[in-house]
């Protein structure tokens, strides 16, 4: 019987041994994961940041100030002084274009 017992109590012995060691093991990696979460929240953060201030900067340069400014001073264009309808015909007349022909002849 004694030996039966010391058996048995070194078979726990060992037993709470290995879970102790595991314990210490997977409290390790969460710490780890822990850090690289961290870092990953940083970079996030950092990329939504900059990302924020993009949003700012498109709405800044698509503003009506803005690309009026560009249209004039880059693009040399003006708004003009007298606006001008024209209307475009899909099917033009060979009448039509005989008529207008002979109007602008003298």
């Amino acid at each position: 019987m004694r030996v039966r017992d010391l058996l048995l109590l070194v078979g726990l012995l060992v037993l709470v041994m290995a879970s102790g060691i595991q314990v210490a093991l997977v409290s390790h990696d969460v710490r780890r994961l822990h850090g690289e979460l961290q870092a990953a929240q940083k970079i996030q953060d950092e990329h939504l940041s900059a990302y924020s201030r993009l949003l700012l900067e498109r709405g800044a340069l698509s503003s009506y100030q803005n690309i009026e400014r560009l249209a004039e001073v880059e693009l040399a264009m003006y708004f003009p002084q007298e606006v001008e309808r024209v209307v475009k015909s899909d099917t033009v007349n060979a009448d039509t274009v005989k008529s207008e022909k002979e109007a602008e002849e003298p």
